[in-house]
């Protein structure tokens, strides 16, 4: 966030680095830039990089230390906009967690031209939907409706190059295995 507001010990790091060492895409770098993100916090310096590189990572931080952000700039940092097909799948345990992640990835990606990022939850009817997944390049929502519109083959899923489950802790609860399954 913005230096002005005062962190405490565990969102800082003794390093003299910004987010530009660590993104790619100098629009992505202007969005986080926009949205108030000068400096990462620990488990942003830390997940970055290998995430970017591809491998598999869990990252466990408490509440308020920037996971988000870290999917986020890894997310972004693989499409291709020219594909309009899902790229990245976000689950998330929550309708309003997966709006909020919407809107994180939304925020930091706005520089980037013609991305799609589409919220898919129950309690809303399926057909939104499928006019959201004409084009989406990263779709977020709720294990039943992802799964559901999946197994329903609503949902292309050969372009997924990248799978987030957020609070996977909750999503490892016994109401989330057959549908994660």
């Amino acid at each position: 966030m913005s230096s002005n507001i005062v962190r405490t010990r565990d969102v800082q790091i003794d390093e003299e680095i910004n987010f530009e060492s660590l993104i790619t895409n100098k629009n992505i770098f202007r969005g986080l830039t926009e949205a108030g993100y000068d400096r990462p916090s620990p488990i942003q310096l830390k997940a970055i990089p290998p995430g970017k590189l591809g491998l598999n990572i869990i990252a466990q931080a408490k509440s308020g230390t920037g996971k988000t952000i870290v999917f986020g700039i890894i997310s972004l940092e693989v499409l291709d906009l020219s594909n309009s097909n899902p790229q990245v799948l976000i689950l998330a345990p929550t309708r309003e967690i997966a709006v909020q992640i919407r809107d994180v990835i939304c925020n930091i990606g706005q520089f980037l031209n013609g991305l799609t990022c589409n919220v898919f939850i129950g309690g809303l009817p399926i057909e939104e939907d499928l006019v959201k997944l004409k084009k989406c390049h990263i779709a977020i929502g709720s294990p039943g409706r992802i799964g559901i519109l999946l197994s329903s083959k609503r949902m292309i899923s050969k372009d997924i190059r990248l799978l987030v489950l957020d609070e996977a802790d909750k999503l490892m609860d016994k109401n989330f295995v057959p549908q994660l399954k």
